[in-house]
């Protein structure tokens, strides 16, 4: 073995170890942070949530009044089942009335909860989604009493007292605001499956990079014949 591949070994091996670890580390830290910041509430101003593949939960502050709606996009993948919740969190999280909203790509609406049947109380859940197409969808979280409208139409029907999936209007448009005000707020955990980041991180990609790269020229190195003296 030569000098100059034995030093690669022994220290460039290791380096693409550690970065192959903390890549695979970031995949694991599957909980995006709103960080406090103002999510928008149309498709235009949404939070795309980043992250490294699945994301298991989105984190965030939701204000009360005319401004009650944080709208987050992820990746689905068609086939997936998809499911969003309030109900799985600890007691810090969702003190307050939540409600979901689920849109396409378009910001059509497809589906919403206010109440989860199964769970009693204030707590929202959309179920088992299985999207038919991958790629962008959006999901919101309110305070109850403040809803989506396209053009000044709502979009869903009214949510009030009813359980499970509820279907967005037939013929209804894209989101373009909200109406009402909501006296609901607080801090808000929604608990994910089946769901991808939209924006992978920079860092991370650049961790899987160098990882890859570093075993590919050990692969390149081990594959390379021995030199023959004449």
């Amino acid at each position: 073995m030569s000098t100059r591949f034995k030093r690669f070994k022994n220290i460039w091996l290791p380096v693409a170890m550690l970065a192959l670890g903390a890549a695979t580390s970031a995949q694991a830290a599957a909980v995006y942070n709103e960080g406090g910041s103002d999510v928008g509430e149309l498709i235009t101003t949404a939070a795309p949530v980043s992250g490294a593949g699945t994301i298991d939960a989105i984190r965030g502050t939701l204000g009360g009044g005319v401004d009650a709606a944080d709208l987050f996009a992820i990746y689905l993948t068609a086939g997936t089942a998809f499911s969003a919740t309030t109900t799985a969190s600890g007691f810090t999280y969702n003190a307050f009335d939540t409600v979901l909203f689920l849109f396409d790509a378009a910001g059509k609406g497809l589906f919403a909860n206010d109440d989860d049947g199964d769970f009693g109380g204030s707590q929202s859940t959309i179920a088992n989604f299985i999207p038919s197409v991958s790629g962008l969808y959006y999901l919101a979280i309110t305070g109850a009493g403040y809803t989506p409208v396209s053009g000044g139409a709502g979009i869903f029907p009214s949510l009030l007292g009813t359980t499970g999936n509820v279907a967005a209007n037939a013929g209804a448009g894209p989101l373009t605001g909200w109406n009402s005000v909501t006296s609901e707020f607080g801090d808000y955990e929604i608990v994910l499956t089946g769901a991808q980041a939209a924006v992978p991180e920079p860092g991370s990609l650049l961790l899987v990079g160098a990882a890859l790269g570093a075993a590919g020229l050990i692969r390149r190195r081990k594959a390379a014949p021995a030199a023959v003296n004449a």
